[in-house]
């Protein structure tokens, strides 16, 4: 399993803070909230994610000269989070089934500041709440992140973003023409959870 200790550092201005602890493909990720698991992606779930995929891209415009199978296969085999930048692609697979009913991307965008940016591929699907559940003591409490947000479209109502309020994601600002699809430019709303509100969440004593 994931998971290994490391000293308290002390950043350039004084204040301690616990250093992250990279994610590397060696580690055994699997984090288990009934009815679902997350955990890493492996060559054997290409079938999987190839029903997924079609289910999520129907009737959206795929990218012209992109290999859809290949990017998922190289960001599977390039999951981790150590550097900026590094992307941990997580499956969120049915217990019972073992249907793939998502695909989380966390982004790290500044591992000095424990930032990461968290996307979902599949926003209406039944356990976005167990997900969330699973991944934010992972990602705070063993990873050390301190800031995960992410970024959707202004009118989003889905159950992904009631599992994201429910966990403790907070409204932060709205972005203008931040994103560039085939109707334009379009606006996106930033939401964001911190360690200690998320500790605050689920240890308010």
């Amino acid at each position: 399993m994931y998971g290994h200790r490391q000293a308290m550092t002390t950043c350039s201005f004084g204040l301690p803070i616990p250093p992250l602890r990279p994610v590397l493909r060696q580690h055994l990720v699997q984090l288990q909230a009934a009815p679902i698991t997350l955990r890493l992606f492996n060559r054997a779930d290409l079938p999987r994610w190839r029903a997924f995929d079609d289910r999520r891209s129907r009737g959206i415009l795929r990218q012209s000269g992109v290999d859809e199978e290949a990017r998922f296969l190289a960001g599977v085999h390039r999951s981790r989070l150590q550097q900026d930048n590094d992307q941990l692609l997580l499956g969120v697979f049915d217990d019972r089934h073992g249907m793939l009913h998502d695909q989380l991307q966390i982004q790290l965008h500044s591992a000095h500041a424990r930032c990461a940016e968290l996307r979902s591929m599949q926003h209406s699907h039944e356990h976005p709440a167990q997900a969330l559940q699973a991944l934010c003591p992972f990602l705070f409490d063993q990873v050390g992140l301190h800031r995960v947000f992410t970024l959707l479209p202004v009118a989003s109502s889905t159950p992904f973003v009631d599992a994201l309020r429910s966990v403790g994601f907070e409204h932060e600002g709205l972005l203008r023409d931040h994103h560039l699809d085939i109707d334009g430019w379009q606006d996106r709303q930033l939401l964001a959870l911190t360690a200690p509100r998320w500790r605050q969440q689920v240890r308010p004593d």
